[in-house]
């Protein structure tokens, strides 16, 4: 099963620094920065609940936030590429439809205080609205959003889709001793169902194809799981753990699992108080412990308790809590069989995050226990993030090992990023900060290579070639070796510059119909003290497939990413102009695939040709067209018109330029010209 938990958009922040640096000027380091956790949280490690199921974000590739009011409120640019449709929308993701298995685009827009309402709409591929429903929520709601499942079989006779909405109020009082956390369950129509008390809920179809919906509860006493028959609510099904013996377990307590065929949620909690809040002393006696509960019959079937790995009682207070299910990208190691060994017993897949008080310092270890508590291998290092918390998840390759990667931290920042094969946890490559003179980024991902792979990086510095400058992507082979350089046209201004390496973003066949990698990547850069954000696809520095400049009448692009339909294909890229610029509007445009390659076409074979005189400052075009458009290396259109056998430079900036012609028959030339 896929985890969609994972954060895989990379944030880009503006300081108020009038003074910014650049990516080209930046002084030297041997580290690569890590986020600090506030020194106050370090042992806060519950899970929000509030935050789980709310619809399957992780195919935005990137977004921005904005920290100072120094940001582009209005620009010039006009993006070239025309939109096929938008929605204004406070907030727009992906749900599933659990009797279809389809992808389902929807939104949510939410008026809170007196008259309260929220406004929840379903969008056809088309971007048409199919479904929507408004319903009233207390005055003293401050959250309300649906979840990512619906389902219309989840209540006899009925064919109205039903969805769970997530709402947080007061009841009584202000003050957390009144606030409600309630799952709402709403159709189609805005009737609304029934209310549970919880935060979260999922909708879920077992082995069998039976659906079956969850909802997940905590307070100060327990964490409850209830499942939910909305036909006969008297017969809610619940199985609950004290809050004590959870508290200090790092991650989503549930799963659910099937195992030898058979149904299973599997619940991870303590066996005992891990940590006494007053002495904060730690509890040796005190187990990880897996409830495995009959998802049919609600009934605790077999409880496995292992060790809490990794306490030191000559350092009393550096204390291990335990992780689980945040190694690797799906689940299929998390509990396992004839994985690691073939004895047929269960393998558990579980890390611990220490916390050093003292020297208030964290890290990771990571173990393979089986059924019986014995550990069959241990991964033990300074790890400041690893697998998926690392925020890098490497791709599964044909007839290549599975990888995960762990950050290195020895206090100062990230100075090593070790890649480990699995299941052997054997150590595949050590990549250091600075690899081969380069200050590497967490961009990371691997491709394939024939009958191997390369690595591909992101670098934290750019390249300036005259005045042309550029982002830079490298690929390594599996030694370390460099083996190709990527340079990604960027402006000399360039603060901050970031590729998405992601599976999505380094599959060929998704933006057009080639097999080269598109480059998706970003970049915040300043023009007179106003930063920006641009968004861009190309296949190196000669081909860029697309452009989005946040210098536009609509505002700064504040994210974008690959869009889905409701086959689940990836067919649409999507630009959000978020709320920077205006507290009323939320557009978000969508742009269809395949996108043309800006390139450069070799058209002077055909008689052709469009030269650049750099004496009087002219194009001259030496064929007959129809229209005729120029690119600059950003993908930004900078002149259009029709045919003409001349176009004028005066007043473009230096740089390299791409002229598109279109004859009557719709057939297109292009070429790239360098104007200076």
């Amino acid at each position: 099963m896929k985890k969609t938990f994972i954060l895989l958009a990379t944030i880009f922040s503006i300081s108020a620094t009038t003074q910014a640096q650049t990516i080209f000027d930046k002084s030297n380091t041997t580290v690569i920065k890590n986020n600090k956790s506030n020194h106050s949280k370090k042992l806060n490690k519950s899970f929000d609940l509030s935050t789980y199921n709310r619809g399957k974000d992780a195919n935005s590739f990137g977004s921005f936030e904005q920290t100072t009011s120094d940001f582009v409120k209005k620009g010039a640019e006009v993006n070239e590429l025309k939109p096929f449709g938008n929605i204004n929308a406070q907030r727009w993701t992906y749900g599933t439809n659990v009797d279809t298995d389809e992808t389902i685009m929807f939104s949510i827009d939410a008026k809170y205080g007196q008259n309260g309402t929220l406004t929840f709409k379903t969008y056809t591929d088309d971007l048409k609205v199919d479904k929507q429903f408004t319903i009233n929520i207390p005055a003293t709601a401050n959250k309300a959003e649906p979840i990512g499942d619906f389902s219309s079989k989840i209540l006899d006779n009925n064919n109205k889709l039903i969805v769970g909405v997530y709402v947080h109020f007061f009841e009584g009082g202000q003050g957390p001793e009144f606030q409600k956390h309630q799952i709402w369950f709403v159709n189609e129509t805005g009737d609304i169902l029934y209310k549970e008390d919880a935060s979260s809920a999922e909708i879920l179809k077992d082995s069998k194809g039976k659906l079956n919906v969850y909802t997940y509860d905590s307070d100060e006493d327990y964490f409850t799981v209830k499942k939910v028959n909305l036909n006969n609510t008297a017969s809610n099904l619940e199985y609950k753990v004290d809050f004590d013996l959870v508290n200090y377990y790092v991650g989503m307590p549930i799963a659910h699992k099937n195992l030898d065929g058979k149904d299973y949620l599997v619940f991870s909690h303590f066996t005992e108080k891990l940590l006494d809040n007053s002495t904060l002393e730690f509890n040796t006696n005190a187990k990880f412990a897996l409830d495995f509960i009959d998802t049919e019959t609600f009934a605790l079937e077999k409880t496995y308790a292992l060790p809490v790995l990794g306490f030191d009682p000559e350092n009393p207070y550096t204390i291990p809590m335990t992780t689980f299910g945040l190694l690797y990208n799906t689940d299929k190691y998390d509990i396992s069989r004839n994985v690691y060994n073939t004895d047929n017993k269960l393998e558990f897949t579980y890390g611990s995050l220490f916390y050093d008080m003292p020297n208030d310092r964290e890290w990771f270890n990571y173990y393979v226990v089986n059924e019986d508590g014995e550990v069959l291998k241990t991964l033990s290092d300074d790890i400041a993030n690893g697998g998926i918390e690392s925020g890098i998840e490497l791709v599964e390759l044909p007839n290549q090992k599975d990888q995960v990667a762990m950050l290195i931290d020895t206090g100062e920042g990230i100075t090593n990023i070790k890649i480990y094969n699995l299941p052997e946890f054997e150590l595949a490559q050590d990549f250091e900060a600075v690899h081969n003179g380069d200050l590497l980024s967490l961009n990371f991902n691997r491709i394939p290579n024939g009958d191997s792979y390369n690595y591909v990086v992101g670098l934290n510095a750019g390249e300036m070639e005259g005045d042309k400058a550029f982002g830079l992507v490298k690929h390594y082979d599996t030694k370390g070796v460099e083996v190709k350089k990527v340079r990604l046209p960027i402006s000399a201004e360039t603060e901050l510059f970031a590729p998405f390496l992601n599976q999505l973003t380094l599959d060929p066949r998704i933006v057009n119909n080639d097999d080269k990698i598109e480059y998706v990547y970003a970049y915040l850069d300043r023009q007179n003290n106003v930063g920006a954000n641009t968004y861009s696809i190309a296949q190196d520095e000669n081909n860029v497939l697309a452009s989005f400049s946040g210098r536009t009448a609509k505002g700064n692009i504040t994210m974008a990413g690959y869009g889905a339909n409701r086959k689940g294909e990836f067919d649409r890229l999507y630009a959000y102009y978020g709320s920077d610029y205006s507290a009323t509007s939320y557009v978000t445009d969508f742009y269809k695939f395949p996108f043309e390659v800006l390139g450069v076409n070799d058209i002077t074979k055909s008689n052709q040709s469009i030269k650049y005189l750099s004496n009087v400052n002219q194009i001259t075009i030496g064929y007959d067209y129809s229209t005729y458009q120029v690119y600059n290396v950003n993908g930004n259109l900078v002149d259009t018109g029709k045919s003409v056998k001349t176009i004028y430079t005066n007043g473009w900036n230096k740089g390299v330029y791409f002229i598109k012609t279109i004859d009557k028959q719709g057939k297109a030339n292009a070429a790239k010209i360098l104007v200076f």
